[in-house]
C-alpha cells in the first residue's frame, strides 16, 4: 500500500534521506516493535519510534502499567499513523523487533522472559521468534548488541546481555557531548531503524557496540563458546 500524501509530508524529512526513500517508510509502517524498557527510558525511544512512523508498538511494562499510560497517550497525538499499546497478559504480536533498555534488573529480567517466552499465532500454532532484537546495555560500559536475526540471540551471543546492570553509564554533566544512558538510547533506536527499514541494503550481520567516552568500537557477535566448543544448539536456531 503506497503513502498518503498526508504521510509523504510528514516523513519527507526521512524519505529523502539518500538510501531510504518511499519504500522504507513503507516498511516501516507496516513494522511492529516491541520496546522492553523502564518508564525513564522508554519515553525517549517511543518517541522516536512513533515519529519515524513505526506502525505497531507494544510497551512491555516494569513494574506495572501506570506509568506507561500518559506517554502512551501522547505518542497516539503524536503520529495518528502509529497504533500503540501496553502489552497484557494475552498480547501474541509477532514483533520484527525487541528493542531492550536494560538499565536495572527487572528490565534484564523481563527481556529474558520476552525472548523465552512461548510464541502463539493466531490459530494457537507457534509462532516463528522475532526477526531482529536490539539489546542496549545502560550501564557501564555502555554496549549495543544488534541482533538482525538468531542465531546468535540474546540468550547465545557471546556477550553477557542479559545480565543484572552495574552503575548506569555516562561521565560529568559538564561535558555537553559526553555519552548517556540517553546518547545510547538514540543510537539503539537508529539501529532499529536501519534495520526496519532496510536502510542497510544486505542484512547486517550481528554485532556488538561498545563506548569508552567519546570512543567507540565495533566487534562481530557469534555464538558463545563453552570449553573451546560453540554451544549446544539454542532454542532460537528453531525459530530462525
Amino acid at each position: 500500500m503506497g503513502l498518503t500524501d498526508n504521510q509523504i509530508e510528514r516523513y519527507s524529512r526521512q524519505i529523502i534521506v539518500p538510501g531510504v526513500g518511499g519504500h522504507a517508510q513503507e516498511r516501516l509502517l507496516a513494522s511492529c516493535v516491541a520496546i522492553v524498557a523502564a518508564p525513564v527510558d522508554a519515553a525517549s525511544a517511543l518517541a522516536y519510534l512513533a515519529g519515524a512512523g513505526v506502525g505497531r508498538i507494544v510497551v512491555h511494562p516494569i513494574g506495572g502499567r501506570t506509568p506507561y499510560d500518559a506517554m502512551v497517550e501522547r505518542m497516539r497525538d503524536l503520529n495518528p499513523d502509529v497504533d500503540v499499546s501496553i502489552a497484557g497478559p494475552q498480547t501474541t504480536d509477532r514483533y520484527h523487533l525487541i528493542l531492550a533498555l536494560i538499565g536495572d534488573a527487572p528490565t534484564a529480567e523481563a527481556a529474558a522472559r520476552l525472548w523465552r517466552g512461548p510464541r502463539a499465532g493466531a490459530q494457537g500454532a507457534p509462532a516463528r521468534g522475532p526477526r531482529a532484537a536490539i539489546i542496549a546495555r545502560l550501564d557501564a560500559p555502555g554496549r549495543i548488541a544488534l541482533l538482525p536475526a538468531p542465531p546468535p540471540c540474546p540468550l547465545c551471543a557471546d556477550a553477557d546481555l542479559l545480565q543484572p546492570p552495574g552503575a548506569r553509564a555516562g561521565i560529568p554533566s559538564v561535558v555537553a557531548l559526553a555519552l548517556s544512558a540517553g546518547a545510547i538510547t538514540m543510537v539503539a533506536v537508529a539501529e532499529g531503524f536501519r534495520l526496519l527499514a532496510g536502510f542497510a541494503g544486505r542484512q547486517p550481520e550481528a554485532k556488538l557496540i561498545e563506548f569508552d567516552g567519546y570512543a567507540s568500537r565495533t566487534r562481530a557477535l557469534g555464538r558463545r563458546r563453552l570449553s573451546g566448543r560453540v554451544q549446544a544448539r539454542c532454542a532460537c536456531e528453531a525459530q530462525s
